[in-house]
């Protein structure tokens, strides 16, 4: 049996009077493809922000890769999504003033690693997402396309256990989004590592091995897909 690597026991959080999840339990294995669907305003992004750490739930229990997030200081969480997490967003979020290599290489700088190795690691991922061009540009001269698979090279550079995906081909067209899904999915494959992926898109959600619809901040169905 796979390995569970994310577990949400009971979470629950809000901000303010509005309430975005309500004792929800989820587990991720390794090599598992979850999709999280649900209405805007359900408690999507809010879900995904408590399995990576950024937000820390005001009831419940996250465990992630085996640790309970609860007694994990922040330094200890972001070195967690430095090397062992992965996030990618909806609108890439690159650095503006880095170059696409800059962009991919900056986690595996930022954790000590040596600059010319980086590089050569981030030049290699470029070219396996298919972007080895834009290496040397910035992120505003680049297509949205573009853009989105450097995010993505960027977040696989360090060989992440889990990936958590904010609605990452929401900006693109149909044929951008089938690529970038592709993409996503044969990496998943090919490592072993799990990917969650936030979506309003139906034919994302149906690549999927599951599929987490959330209604009103909880988990209203979790069902296998054929």
């Amino acid at each position: 049996m796979a390995e569970q690597i994310l577990v949400l026991d009971g979470v629950q959080h809000a901000y303010r009077r509005t309430v975005a999840l309500r004792g929800v339990n989820l587990a991720v294995a390794s090599g598992e493809v979850v999709a999280v669907t649900g209405r805007s305003g359900c408690g999507k992004s809010t879900l995904l922000h408590v399995a990576a750490g950024l937000v820390r739930p005001q009831g419940g229990r996250v465990e992630l890769f085996g640790q309970d997030l609860a007694g994990v200081g922040d330094d200890e969480r972001a070195r967690l999504r430095r090397t062992r997490l992965a996030l990618v967003l909806q609108f890439g979020q690159l650095v503006d003033e880095l170059t696409g290599l800059d962009n991919v290489a900056l986690p595996l700088l930022l954790d000590g690693h040596d600059p010319a190795a980086s590089r050569r690691l981030a030049a290699e991922r470029l070219e396996r997402c298919g972007v080895a061009d834009v290496a040397g540009v910035v992120p505003g001269e680049m297509s949205g396309g573009q853009q989105q698979r450097v995010a993505v090279a960027r977040a696989l550079v360090t060989g992440p256990q889990l990936i958590l995906a904010d609605e990452p081909t929401g900006s693109l067209d149909s044929l951008g989004a089938r690529d970038l899904l592709d993409l996503l999915l044969a990496e998943t494959v090919s490592t072993g590592s799990a990917l969650v992926i936030v979506t309003h898109d139906n034919e994302v959600a149906a690549r999927a091995d599951r599929e987490v619809r959330l209604a009103d901040g909880t988990v209203a169905s979790d069902v296998v897909l054929a």
